[in-house]
Protein backbone atom coordinates (compact mmCIF):
# COMPACT_ATOMS: atom_id res chain seq x y z
CA UNK A 1 0.00 0.00 0.00
CA UNK A 2 1.71 3.73 -1.28
CA UNK A 3 2.51 6.17 1.34
CA UNK A 4 -0.92 8.27 0.63
CA UNK A 5 -0.90 12.00 2.41
CA UNK A 6 -4.15 13.13 0.68
CA UNK A 7 -6.38 11.96 3.15
CA UNK A 8 -5.03 13.43 6.38
CA UNK A 9 -4.59 16.52 4.07
CA UNK A 10 -8.02 17.12 2.82
CA UNK A 11 -9.58 16.06 6.38
CA UNK A 12 -7.00 18.42 8.32
CA UNK A 13 -8.29 21.05 5.54
CA UNK A 14 -11.69 20.64 6.40
CA UNK A 15 -11.42 20.90 9.68
CA UNK A 16 -9.08 23.73 9.61
CA UNK A 17 -12.24 25.56 7.34
CA UNK A 18 -14.97 24.54 9.24
CA UNK A 19 -13.51 25.69 12.50
CA UNK A 20 -12.29 29.00 10.80
CA UNK A 21 -16.08 29.41 9.71
CA UNK A 22 -17.25 28.94 13.51
CA UNK A 23 -14.66 31.38 14.85
CA UNK A 24 -15.57 34.10 12.43
CA UNK A 25 -19.74 33.23 13.09
CA UNK A 26 -18.98 33.75 16.53
CA UNK A 27 -16.78 37.04 16.44
CA UNK A 28 -19.71 37.95 14.65
CA UNK A 29 -17.16 38.53 11.28
CA UNK A 30 -19.43 36.21 9.40
CA UNK A 31 -23.17 37.80 10.71
CA UNK A 32 -25.45 35.38 12.86
CA UNK A 33 -28.26 35.99 15.06
CA UNK A 34 -27.15 34.99 18.53
CA UNK A 35 -30.11 32.52 19.18
CA UNK A 36 -28.55 30.11 17.17
CA UNK A 37 -25.86 29.63 18.88
CA UNK A 38 -27.45 28.34 22.46
CA UNK A 39 -24.38 29.45 24.51
CA UNK A 40 -22.08 32.46 24.50
CA UNK A 41 -20.58 33.52 21.61
CA UNK A 42 -16.88 32.88 23.59
CA UNK A 43 -18.17 29.17 23.88
CA UNK A 44 -18.78 28.99 20.22
CA UNK A 45 -15.45 30.56 19.84
CA UNK A 46 -13.42 28.32 21.78
CA UNK A 47 -15.04 25.41 19.34
CA UNK A 48 -13.78 26.92 16.32
CA UNK A 49 -10.68 27.12 17.76
CA UNK A 50 -10.45 23.80 18.66
CA UNK A 51 -11.46 22.32 15.03
CA UNK A 52 -8.81 24.93 13.63
CA UNK A 53 -6.41 23.92 15.93
CA UNK A 54 -7.01 20.06 15.38
CA UNK A 55 -7.27 20.66 11.55
CA UNK A 56 -4.45 22.37 11.62
CA UNK A 57 -2.50 19.59 13.66
CA UNK A 58 -4.18 16.60 11.05
CA UNK A 59 -2.34 19.12 8.54
CA UNK A 60 1.26 18.81 10.24
CA UNK A 61 1.35 15.29 10.39
CA UNK A 62 2.15 15.17 6.35
CA UNK A 63 4.78 17.51 7.05
CA UNK A 64 8.25 16.69 8.12
CA UNK A 65 8.28 19.09 10.98
CA UNK A 66 7.64 16.99 13.29
CA UNK A 67 7.68 20.16 16.29
CA UNK A 68 4.93 21.93 14.46
CA UNK A 69 2.79 18.72 15.05
CA UNK A 70 3.89 18.76 19.01
CA UNK A 71 2.92 22.60 18.83
CA UNK A 72 -0.18 22.13 16.86
CA UNK A 73 -1.33 19.20 19.52
CA UNK A 74 -0.40 21.03 23.04
CA UNK A 75 -2.47 23.65 20.98
CA UNK A 76 -5.98 21.62 20.24
CA UNK A 77 -5.50 20.37 24.17
CA UNK A 78 -5.55 23.62 25.39
CA UNK A 79 -8.42 24.71 23.19
CA UNK A 80 -10.38 21.79 24.07
CA UNK A 81 -9.60 21.27 28.26
CA UNK A 82 -10.36 25.15 28.29
CA UNK A 83 -13.82 24.99 26.35
CA UNK A 84 -14.46 22.24 28.62
CA UNK A 85 -13.84 24.15 31.52
CA UNK A 86 -15.69 27.22 30.51
CA UNK A 87 -18.25 25.36 29.26
CA UNK A 88 -19.41 23.74 32.41
CA UNK A 89 -18.50 26.95 34.53
CA UNK A 90 -21.43 28.72 32.54
CA UNK A 91 -23.76 25.68 33.40
CA UNK A 92 -22.81 25.81 36.78
CA UNK A 93 -23.36 29.62 36.73
CA UNK A 94 -26.93 29.64 35.24
CA UNK A 95 -27.63 26.08 37.38
CA UNK A 96 -28.42 24.43 34.15
CA UNK A 97 -30.89 26.97 33.20
CA UNK A 98 -31.81 26.00 29.87
CA UNK A 99 -31.68 22.18 30.60
CA UNK A 100 -34.50 21.68 32.92
CA UNK A 101 -37.05 23.81 34.45
CA UNK A 102 -38.08 22.29 37.50
CA UNK A 103 -36.98 22.80 41.02
CA UNK A 104 -35.92 19.23 42.28
CA UNK A 105 -34.40 18.04 38.60
CA UNK A 106 -32.73 21.74 38.24
CA UNK A 107 -30.49 21.52 41.25
CA UNK A 108 -29.54 18.63 40.51
CA UNK A 109 -28.28 19.25 37.16
CA UNK A 110 -26.36 22.77 38.82
CA UNK A 111 -24.89 20.23 41.61
CA UNK A 112 -23.63 18.04 38.20
CA UNK A 113 -22.34 21.10 36.58
CA UNK A 114 -20.23 22.58 39.79
CA UNK A 115 -19.05 19.07 40.19
CA UNK A 116 -17.47 19.19 36.77
CA UNK A 117 -16.96 22.66 37.12
CA UNK A 118 -14.74 22.18 39.96
CA UNK A 119 -12.69 19.67 38.41
CA UNK A 120 -11.99 20.84 35.04
CA UNK A 121 -11.75 24.21 36.35
CA UNK A 122 -7.71 23.39 38.10
CA UNK A 123 -7.12 20.81 35.34
CA UNK A 124 -6.95 23.72 33.03
CA UNK A 125 -5.00 26.14 34.58
CA UNK A 126 -2.48 23.27 35.52
CA UNK A 127 -2.55 22.71 31.94
CA UNK A 128 -1.80 26.21 30.80
CA UNK A 129 0.77 26.86 33.27
CA UNK A 130 2.53 23.67 32.18
CA UNK A 131 2.10 24.72 28.56
CA UNK A 132 3.39 28.13 29.28
CA UNK A 133 6.51 26.73 31.33
CA UNK A 134 7.55 24.44 28.08
CA UNK A 135 7.17 27.41 25.64
CA UNK A 136 9.04 29.77 27.73
CA UNK A 137 11.88 27.61 28.95
CA UNK A 138 15.14 27.95 27.28
CA UNK A 139 16.41 25.45 24.91
CA UNK A 140 20.02 24.22 26.94
CA UNK A 141 22.96 25.19 24.77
Amino acid sequence: MPDDRRGPLVIGALAVAAGAVVFLAAGNVLPVPDKTFGAPRRLAAMLGLGFFFGGSYIVSLVLPTPWMGRLLGAATILTFVTMGALLMTWQALTAGSFVLSLDAPRLIAGAFFWMFALVMDPVALIAWVVALRVLLRRPSP
